[in-house]
């Protein structure tokens, strides 16, 4: 998946920058200038500029096709972050510069062409937060596939490419003033070479926060569906979250330009209200953290192990990692007795409960320690019919632990406590990326037991 998804943002990224040339090309515009016309430093500067973005294109897909990433998802996940940014400012740097769009310095045809009246510099669009957007686009697809697929050899040919960019850069600087004068040196004071527009504020800094937010949500939800598909539970709430950055910076981009003014009691009830959503956020938060790393007792007689959905008779991801680590318990601890609780969802084939007998059977855990609770459709009917089957068996003062992923590991002891059982936490591994969403799901499960129970 993530090949294709590398391979799919080179595409993009150069197949903009083919059809913009070939456009052009109709127009009878010359769209690469590099290294023709010049002679000395420039010349020599765009020739190796040209070799090194020829190149790198070369290593990357060799990378992505035949090598193995020295990092772990955390980075891939980054790095389609940063692709996905990146292809989205290239397309705006190209479609906003229209015609003036060169790739290198102009020769001296297109200087004089450049220096008629109609020809004006560009400053709209992207061009207001970055004098280079299309350069930052081309740097940060470079680090997003470093990130996806690293190597020593990629790592050597994206920076050589990224210094090249850079140089690039330093030599418009110096014949931009030549063709605009000073309009360009005013742009040049008002915005950043890679990034930013005019003073720094508190305000700025909001909207540069919520754009990355809702970026990350776009594309972490995209990646969850990869993962996961529209059966993901909650999985809107990446969408309201994108939405809402997107509302907000279109509310903080009216305050910069002055523009729109908030009422000042509008203001502080509102930053009252996100204050108080935050500290709430963090609180269910660090308590879901804090309990998935507990250590699972040694000594349990009973371990309840929570069913999770099916794939048609097959377990989920989540559920294989649960059924995996109550293999590993069993085989360490060979007292302990597993509950296997978890009903038949209207899209399943089987019973949850089945679907982990049949699992850990063939793995070789023998039947009499399995026990199966088939009519539980949530953690709390799990608990509660697994603490019948135990009054069934005279069991009830028995040490006991419920097995679940280990962002679930909170909610379901304190499930259990809401019907004064006390159990143990017994986590199961958490599949990265996937587990950010579930870990912030846990926080909607938090809140939806404390209002059932008037605890706000």
């Amino acid at each position: 998946m993530y090949r294709a998804m590398a391979l799919m943002f080179l595409g993009i990224f150069y197949g903009i920058y083919i059809i913009k040339m070939i456009k052009q090309k109709i127009k009878g515009i010359e769209t690469d200038q590099m290294a023709k016309g010049k002679e000395g430093h420039l010349f020599r500067v765009e020739l190796l500029l040209k070799i090194a973005t020829y190149s790198v294109v070369l290593v990357e897909i060799i990378s992505i096709l035949m090598t193995q990433s020295m990092f772990g998802l955390v980075f891939k996940l980054f790095g389609v972050i940063f692709c996905t940014v990146g292809d989205c400012i290239f397309f705006l740097a190209v479609y906003t510069m229209r015609d003036s769009w060169r790739a290198g310095i102009p020769s001296e045809y297109e200087s004089a062409i450049m220096n008629e009246p109609e020809i004006k510099i560009i400053k709209t669009g992207i061009y207001k937060y970055s004098r280079n957007p299309a350069f930052l686009g081309f740097d940060l697809v470079y680090i997003g596939i470093l990130l996806m697929y690293f190597n020593p050899v990629l790592l050597i040919f994206t920076l050589f490419a990224m210094i090249m960019l850079h140089l690039q850069i330093l030599e418009e600087e110096k014949f931009l003033p030549t063709i605009f004068g000073k309009e360009y040196v005013d742009y040049k004071k008002e915005t950043k070479r890679y990034l930013g527009y005019g003073k720094l504020t508190w305000d700025k800094l909001r909207r540069f926060f919520y754009i990355c937010l809702g970026i990350f949500s776009i594309v972490y939800y995209g990646i969850c569906l990869l993962y996961v598909g529209f059966a993901l539970s909650l999985g809107w709430v990446w969408v309201l979250i994108a939405l809402f950055s997107v509302l907000r910076i279109y509310m903080l981009t009216k305050v910069i330009n002055g523009k729109r003014k908030i009422p000042k009691w509008l203001s502080v009830v509102y930053q009252g209200i996100a204050l108080f959503c935050i500290v709430l956020f963090l609180i269910g938060e660090s308590l879901v953290i804090f309990n998935a790393n507990s250590p699972a007792p040694d000594d349990l007689d009973y371990v309840i192990v929570l069913g999770a959905g099916l794939n048609g008779s097959r377990p989920s991801r989540p559920l294989q990692q649960r059924i995996n680590t109550a293999y590993e318990y069993s085989m360490n601890h060979p007292d302990a007795i597993l509950i296997l609780s978890g009903g038949q969802g209207p899209d399943e084939a089987i019973s949850e409960a089945e679907c982990m007998r049949r699992e850990l059977l063939s793995m070789g855990i023998p039947e009499e320690r399995l026990i199966k609770e088939e009519r539980s459709t949530s953690t709390e009917e799990n608990i509660r019919y697994s603490y019948l089957i135990l009054k069934d068996r005279g069991d009830e003062g028995a040490k006991i632990g419920v097995l679940t992923n280990s962002f679930h590991i909170y909610r379901a002891r304190l499930q259990a406590s809401l019907q004064d059982h006390y159990v143990y936490g017994v986590p199961a591994l958490t599949l990265f990326p996937i587990g950010i969403h579930y870990t912030v799901r846990e926080f909607f499960g938090l809140l939806f037991i404390v209002v059932t129970n008037g605890w706000l």
